[in-house]
């Protein structure tokens, strides 16, 4: 009866250690996963630095277009007002100018 006991006893103990060596197969590989996240974590925050650079630097190059942009404008509507100036006084000039041929024809 003893050694039923004991075998039942040994059966369990035997489980029990199976389980253990499972739950420690289980934490070695969480240990691990915990691990590569870390370095996945620590080698992506020099990518998210360059990301953060690069963001800071696109905002000042858009609001430096956006400066040119209102420059480009404005000297787009003064060379428009040069240019109607200029075909003023040629067409003033070109009347002048067929008056005095006119004169002398006459």
């Amino acid at each position: 009866m003893d050694s039923g006991i004991s075998k039942q006893a040994l059966s369990e103990i035997e489980a029990r250690h199976k389980d253990i060596v499972r739950l420690e197969s289980s934490i070695k590989e969480l240990h691990d996963m915990f691990v590569d996240i870390a370095m996945l974590v620590e080698n992506q925050g020099g990518m998210i630095d360059r990301i953060e650079s690069n963001m800071d630097q696109s905002v000042g190059f858009v609001e430096r277009a956006v400066a040119d942009t209102k420059k480009a404008v404005k000297f787009q509507a003064e060379a428009r007002r040069k240019k109607m100036m200029i075909m003023v006084c040629c067409v003033i000039l070109a009347i002048i100018l067929a008056a005095v041929v006119f004169s002398f024809v006459t």
